[in-house]
């Protein structure tokens, strides 16, 4: 059983100005999660606490950036970062107070596990910036990019959709947070050793189980998601008819996002995207293991990084979801077995990826996620 939380899952919220509706949106959709609980789980002392410049810092002395540092301590459960136009205001320490935030929450993850990081882009089409708003979205394109190298970086397409998308990635992390928790409980036991819960044999155990065959007669094609088979079709159809370039690349990573979204509603036809000759549908099954990662997925997403089996935006897709598992599974109370498994799937996806080396992206992510892997492993 999880034990009882003594506070409640912070949440930091960093962003320039310019996307000030969504941090309202997100305050509103923590209060949305909170009364839910209090209905749904009323002994379960879990709750949200968004924390952020406008409701956790007072007036004092010194500069805007360094005051917000010195009264919201860096304890937080969750960073989330969003950004559209603005790249921020400079401060003494990084190119704007967002980036400085991420920056330190960065190193901290690094260093400790936590926060779960998540920062957003809306794709959402604007006037042509000229001057300054040019210098200023051109350093968010320019962050975009390297943020492609992390595996943390998530969109949505318009700013009327933010709340579909963060709520989706609010409650992976939040499962997240819980399931570590139950970890660190396994892992120590009374003695202080490894302990796995004994009706619980396998720490790993997924949440997205494989559906069995003798529960129903319907085909697999009726078990599918209806919405989300128009997002691979979507996909497809980009695919063959736009030509490469930036302007298919942003549309794919649209539609990557809205299965992302989708993934809850689509979770049961799991089997039938991974086993589907489309890649539509194939970029599909891999945006369900990345909202519900699980270890008998590790194979089929580690054969997607073969340059000569999948285009590379379903590779770089895959190694994001194998970030993800490294991110979500509490690797400190695996059993040995599972450990080594996953350290072999997460060599073998990087010996694959490195035989594009015209892609360092995916290549990238995948170097971040065995450096923290192994840092979790050992813990």
């Amino acid at each position: 059983m999880l034990a009882q939380r003594t506070k409640p899952v912070k949440i930091f919220l960093a962003s320039p100005s310019d996307v000030a509706e969504e941090r309202e949106t997100l305050a509103s959709l923590v209060r949305e999660v909170n009364d839910v609980l209090a209905f749904l789980a009323p002994d379960n002392p879990l709750r949200l606490e968004l924390m952020r410049f406008e409701t956790h810092v007072f007036p004092d002395i010194g500069h805007a950036q360094a005051v917000i540092n010195r009264q919201i301590p860096q304890d937080y459960d969750i960073f989330i970062g969003v950004m559209w136009k603005r790249y921020g205001t400079p401060t003494s320490a990084a190119g704007s107070g967002t980036i400085e935030e991420f920056e330190r929450a960065l190193a901290r993850r690094e260093e400790t596990n936590r926060p779960t990081i998540m920062f957003y882009f809306c794709d959402e089409p604007f006037a042509p910036p000229r001057g300054e708003d040019l210098a200023q979205f051109n350093k968010v394109a320019a962050f975009r990019d390297k943020m492609e190298q992390t595996g943390y970086i998530l969109s949505y397409p318009e700013r009327a959709r933010f709340r579909d998308h963060v709520r989706s990635g609010l409650l992976r992390a939040v499962a997240d947070i819980m399931r570590a928790s139950e970890g660190e409980m396994l892992a120590a036991g009374p003695g202080g050793g490894l302990e796995l819960n004994a009706r619980e044999p396998n720490a790993l155990e997924p949440d997205v189980q494989e559906p069995d065959a003798s529960r129903s007669a319907l085909p697999t094609e009726v078990e599918r998601d209806g919405e989300m088979l128009a997002l691979a079709a979507q996909y497809d159809d980009v695919r063959a008819t736009m030509p490469s370039g930036g302007a298919r690349t942003q549309k794919m990573r649209t539609i990557k996002a809205e299965m992302f979204a989708r993934a809850a509603a689509a979770k049961e036809g799991l089997t039938a995207f991974k086993q589907a000759t489309s890649a539509g549908e194939r970029l599909a099954a891999i945006s369900i293991l990345q909202q519900f990662p699980a270890l008998d997925g590790l194979e089929w997403l580690t054969e997607r990084l073969d340059p000569e089996r999948e285009a590379p935006f379903i590779g770089y897709s895959a190694a994001a979801a194998l970030a993800q598992m490294v991110r979500s599974l509490p690797w400190n109370a695996a059993p040995a077995t599972d450990v080594e498994k996953m350290r072999g799937g997460l060599n073998t996806a990087l010996e694959l990826a490195e035989r594009n080396p015209a892609d360092p992206p995916r290549i990238n992510v995948l170097k971040r996620a065995i450096k923290e892997f192994e840092k979790r492993a050992s813990r």
